[in-house]
């Protein structure tokens, strides 16, 4: 087959960009049959794979996006002779002049539009639904997100599969103890403290995590500093204010967007991992966490569970008290964190990406010569 694959995603942070790379890489390493073409939005990742045919597609603002996925891609796509085109980020071409897998990785656009800003709202609210609905086959990332977008959409369930995610081999290799004290004084980071990874952003619910660590600091519970990794998306002016009017500016280390080589030795020092999103379509740094060996508090809801299984414990994520609560156990308790330590290694250990691209390779396939 001659596949091709836009990974536009990859000029941005976060996990789209995350699922691009990862899969693609795997897909490579597992694949000698087919020819791949890769479209980026910017020359700067040319030679990123380079035993792909690459190609640039410029756009990147939401009116340029639309004339780049709807009029650009497809005509790429035609002069490349493609058989199958993967779209990774929930948008595709109006009309394609081959079959079209998509990865929607969740609804949160639709579904939770005060997410985002109005121009992505709009953006979401058109593309979605083509996504959707002219595809030839959705890939989504959790159960959860699956049977979401059957119902929103009325597909059938023969038409979506759950491929989960795998994570970086980074995160279980060996580590560099130099390349480790540069990060740590890099950031300024204690030799323990407690952790979050992600975007700042309301969906992420910080504030319910930011209360339930001022409650523990208030308690005498802990001395341990909360940091928190990730680039500053919007509407976190409160977040801020909140944390200045509580007095916690000097327990709260903010370093912003970490590269990906940089995350692992950032996972070795953290107590406890704490991931309380409101929504997922998956959850990657919960992932990461329990593959690095950190006990993990996250969610009890949307796609979470899922990702952690019996190896995470799991609590209502706007409910302060059980926040407050599940994290002096773990907290206190030698035992459980031993205990949660093994068993997130040993639930890390079934995702993967080389599964996912395998799972992704037979959807191809089974889209451009059906059984």
């Amino acid at each position: 087959m001659r596949i091709a694959i836009d990974a536009s995603t990859i000029s941005t942070q976060g996990g789209p960009r995350t699922y691009v790379l990862g899969l693609v890489d795997a897909l490579l390493r597992i694949d000698t049959d087919n020819d791949y073409v890769i479209f980026y939005n910017d020359p700067a990742h040319l030679g990123r794979f380079p035993q792909t045919k690459e190609i640039v597609l410029p756009g990147k603002s939401p009116l340029a996006r639309l004339w780049r996925e709807h009029v650009l891609l497809p005509n790429a796509c035609r002069r490349e002779c493609v058989e199958v085109l993967h779209c990774p980020k929930s948008a595709i071409p109006f009309n394609s002049p081959c079959p079209v897998v998509v990865t929607l990785h969740d609804l949160i656009p639709l579904k939770h539009p005060e997410t985002e800003t109005f121009a992505a709202q709009m953006y979401w609210r058109l593309q979605i639904p083509i996504a959707a609905r002219r595809s030839s086959f959705i890939i989504t990332d959790s159960e959860h997100a699956r049977q979401e977008i059957v119902e929103q959409f009325g597909c059938s369930p023969e038409k979506i599969k759950a491929i989960m995610l795998g994570f970086d081999p980074l995160m279980t290799g060996q580590r560099n103890v130099a390349d480790g004290d540069a990060i740590y004084r890099k950031y300024v980071l204690p030799s323990e403290y407690l952790l979050y990874v992600g975007t700042i952003q309301p969906r992420k619910n910080l504030d319910t995590l930011i209360r339930a660590f001022y409650r523990l600091k208030l308690s005498g519970s802990t001395d341990l500093k909360l940091v928190i990794v990730g680039r500053t998306g919007w509407l976190c002016e409160k977040l801020f204010a909140d944390i200045s009017e509580m007095g916690l500016e000097s327990e709260i280390i903010f370093t912003g967007f970490v590269p990906d080589a940089e995350l692992p030795y950032i996972y070795d020092r953290a107590r406890v991992f704490l991931y309380l999103s409101l929504f997922e379509g998956f959850g990657l740094p919960p992932l990461e966490a329990m593959a690095c060996g950190v006990p993990v508090i996250c969610s009890n809801t949307t796609s979470l569970p899922e990702v952690v299984g019996d190896a995470g414990m799991t609590v209502p994520p706007a409910d302060t008290d059980a926040v407050a609560s599940a994290l002096l156990r773990v907290m206190t308790d030698p035992v459980l964190t031993a205990q949660m330590r093994v068993a997130g290694r040993n639930r890390a250990r079934l995702f993967s990406w080389e599964t996912a691209a395998r799972e992704t390779l037979a959807v191809y396939s089974s889209i451009v010569r059906p059984i």
